[in-house]
Order: C-alpha cells, then structure tokens, then sequence
C-alpha cells in the first residue's frame, strides 16, 4: 500500500514541476532578435544610444553570409552618432549568390526611415568604415545592391546589428518591422 502512495506522491509531484515549467516557459519574455519576415520583411534591433558614451553593436551575417561578422561602435553627441563599423567574413556579393554589385550601409530609425549610409569599401573579406548618423534611436544593415545610390534597402541582406555587446548597459531597445525592396 505504502509503494502505491509513493508512486502517485511521484506522479503529483512530476505533473506539478511539469505544470511549473510549463507556465515559466509561457511567461518568460520574448526572445528579442532580428529576422526575415513574410513579404519581404526584416525585424531589425534599433537601439538608443546614450549620451557621450561608446557603445558597441555585434554585428551578425544573414542567411547566405551566416560566418560574416563584425562590430559597430556608436557614440551619440552632439545630436549625431559617430559610427566606426568593422566588417569581416563578408563574401563578395556575387560570391553570396546575389547579382548585386556593392554593399550598402543602413541606418533604420524605430519610425523605419532609411538612411542609405554609403558603399561598404571591402578589402577582401574585410571592410572598415566610418560614419555619421542623425538618428539617435536605430538599427544597422548591411545589403547587397545592383544600385549603390539607391533609396531603399533590398532583402538581400548580409548582415544586422544585433544587441549590444555589453550585458550590463541597459538601453531601450525597439523591433522595428520594416518592408524591404524586392
């Protein structure tokens, strides 16, 4: 009688760890991070950048350039973000499958404007690049483009800025669903 008990004693108390884990796996938050999206869609991370001091961005490949990676330094002042951007394991976009000819640097805002911020002069499988931004809130994107002039960024995306690299600086930080060209 006593075996019976203490099995049941087991099956309660593994349906309620179940139940617990269950409920804490429904109530943990959101995983936050950037993806492609349904109809030409991207989520982008747009961060806000503190005043006068250096924040670094991880920067991360897409799904044709996944060991691509690098880092943006971001220091707002003066009502501009000075951006220093180093790029390496980026292929050629050719390379990449795409038919474009350059990649351009993107600064998105959490209202999604676009700002096209220049060609990413590659040496090799490594850029480097520096930058001003006006926005004090934003995301970076790297994509392939036949255009580098162009207006708006295209889905053939390389790479994305991701959160930032240090875990004990706590900034807001927005998902921002924007339409890419096709």
């Amino acid at each position: 009688m006593r075996a019976i008990h203490n099995r049941q004693g087991l099956r309660i108390a593994a349906a309620a760890v179940a139940g617990l884990l269950l409920w804490m796996g429904a109530s943990s938050p959101p995983q936050v991070r950037a993806e492609r999206l349904p109809d030409n869609g991207w989520r982008l991370l747009a961060v806000a950048f503190p005043d006068d001091r250096d924040v670094e961005l991880a920067m991360g490949g897409a799904e044709r350039t996944l060991t691509s990676k690098g880092l943006a330094k971001v220091n707002w002042e003066n009502n501009v973000a000075s951006v220093e951007l180093n790029l390496e394991g980026l292929p050629g976009p050719a390379e990449a499958g795409w038919t474009a000819a350059q990649y351009v640097l993107w600064a998105v805002d959490n209202e999604k404007r676009t700002m096209n911020l220049g060609p990413v002069p590659a040496s090799g499988s490594k850029a480097e690049l520096s930058v001003q931004v006006p926005f004090r809130i934003f995301g970076l994107l790297v994509t392939a483009e036949k255009n580098p002039q162009t207006s708006s960024p295209s889905t053939a995306v390389a790479l994305e800025s991701l959160l930032p690299t240090d875990p004990r600086l706590v900034v807001p930080v927005f998902r921002v669903n924007l339409t890419l060209a096709p």
